[in-house]
């Protein structure tokens, strides 16, 4: 029997809510965030902001409410915790197939496309969309921060040993500030164009 996927609310005491039937596709969205401009762009962090599956939902056979399985879902947008409503909403896993994904549920389109004669909904289909709420340690990984160099944006009087010794905790290193961005006048520098100017501070 194929493994069914699961949407389990972490914080509100219940149980795991199975699918009714797999998803055929899911989308997953990957952001980089990155700084300065042009040439001096660097990464920051990269993330997992939005998280989308299609549910398919059919209660045809047993000619019952198929409102009464996607309610297990929706319920979820007004959340609440040992029967009293919260403002918090609930963190969710989304596991299948080795895949998780660890989010707030944002949204939910249903769309009802089959009916008994007295107009009862048996059949939905349900784009259900997560937004990420990545644990303290997964962000701190996904910052990037060893990876990347430092940015700094000049001031008037910024000279490039007190920048060094700032940035570096070494005033000697200055020249490699200036061979990095190509500062052609390092004893003149700041002038009135690199102010406001932003510097790559070298690893």
């Amino acid at each position: 029997m194929a493994e069914k996927a699961k949407i389990i609310p972490l914080d509100m005491g219940g149980g795991a809510i199975e699918v009714m039937f797999n998803p055929n596709e899911y989308t997953v969205s990957f952001e980089g965030k990155y700084t300065g401009e042009k040439n001096n762009m660097q990464f920051q962090r990269s993330s997992t902001p939005e998280f989308k599956v299609s549910l398919f939902y059919d209660t045809y056979e047993k000619r019952t409410d198929v409102r009464k399985q996607t309610v297990m879902l929706t319920s979820l947008l007004d959340p609440k915790v040992s029967g009293k409503s919260t403002k918090r909403p609930p963190v969710c896993l989304f596991v299948w197939g080795g895949f998780t994904y660890r989010g707030i549920l944002t949204k939910i389109e249903q769309k009802f496309t089959m009916f008994l004669e007295n107009g009862t909904p048996v059949r939905c289909l349900m784009d259900v969309t997560f937004t990420s709420m990545e644990s303290d340690k997964v962000i701190e990984e996904s910052q990037g921060l060893n990876a990347c160099r430092k940015l700094w944006v000049v001031k008037s009087g910024d000279r490039l040993d007190l920048i060094a010794n700032e940035a570096l905790k070494d005033a000697t290193k200055w020249r490699r500030i200036a061979e990095l961005n190509r500062i052609v006048n390092p004893i003149g520098f700041p002038g009135q164009n690199d102010v406001g100017r932003t510097l790559v501070i070298p690893d």
